[in-house]
């Protein structure tokens, strides 16, 4: 009789602890779910690219927003590193209490130090074109654990920051989809290369790039390409200081068709970007 009130006890001890073990995961997880979610963005601005492009190479998020924004931390932590890089230009690393390590790429100025505690929400520096950029931007990466040369434990900064906080649009480097009907455009085969489609079609390799906004000449399978030029259409670089209503009255077209023909959902543009513009409007000489 002992012995049999022995075993249920014990038994009953190993049942209390997996229900405290399963009670304390499911906080654990919760209590991450709860975390993530009161991360903030580090900038209000325009998402002009995603994590994952490039051929998978692009580990962050682009987003631009004008010169002076100020960009601020998404979480409370502390300042790993905070430098000039050849690349990422001015550059702040945040590791927060959640086990990850933030990124903030291509300032114009930076406001913290190595080794500095920040709060959530506290600036950190000021948006730029620092570094490897074409235009003004933030960089933003998020790193499980911690940041590695070849960034294998990069995850995508919307599993992560209230993304509802900023405005999403398509990719501005993202080429002209081959689904518009654009006798013009065509759809990237297995071994095209720029340099084969620019013999192809009588179109330099730089004329092609700057037709579908092409930052690199690498190509993927699949993307809609522009090949030819059309009548009166050129392609216009964003200069500093430029609005789409002052490229508008300078072409002489309308912003709804800038937006129209170049995609765009709002009227955020910056510099080095490429804009199609097409005057459709009729001569009165």
């Amino acid at each position: 009789m002992l012995d049999l009130l022995r075993r249920l006890s014990i038994a009953l001890i190993v049942g209390v602890c997996i229900v405290l073990l399963f009670v304390s995961g499911t906080q654990a997880k919760a209590e991450e779910r709860a975390n993530a979610v009161k991360w903030s963005s580090p900038i209000k601005g325009t998402i002009t690219d995603t994590f994952g492009t490039r051929s998978g190479k692009h580990k962050g998020v682009d987003i631009a927003a004008p010169e002076g924004t100020i960009i601020q931390s998404v979480q409370e932590g502390l300042v790993t590193k905070s430098y000039y890089s050849d690349t990422y230009g001015h550059v702040v690393f945040i590791q927060h209490p959640e086990g990850y390590e933030t990124v903030y790429a291509h300032l114009s100025k930076r406001s913290v130090s190595e080794t500095a505690k920040v709060e959530k929400g506290q600036e950190i520096g000021i948006i730029g074109n620092t570094g490897v950029s074409r235009g003004t931007h933030l960089h933003f990466e998020v790193h499980k654990e911690k940041w590695t040369y070849d960034k294998k434990n990069a995850v995508d900064p919307f599993l992560m920051v209230a993304a509802n906080k900023i405005e999403t649009v398509p990719v501005l480097s993202q080429p002209a989809s081959a689904e518009v009907k654009n006798p013009a455009a065509i759809t990237v085969k297995k071994g095209d290369t720029l340099w084969g489609l620019s013999k192809a079609y009588g179109l330099s390799v730089e004329a092609l790039k700057g037709l579908n906004g092409l930052t690199s000449d690498s190509l993927a399978i699949g993307q809609g390409l522009i090949v030819k030029e059309q009548a009166k259409s050129k392609t216009y670089t964003v200069k500093k200081g430029d609005t789409l209503f002052s490229i508008a009255d300078e072409f002489q077209v309308s912003v709804q068709q800038l937006k129209k023909e170049n995609r765009l959902k709002t009227e955020a543009i910056f510099p080095y970007q490429n804009l199609k513009i097409s005057n459709h409007s009729s001569s009165s000489e």
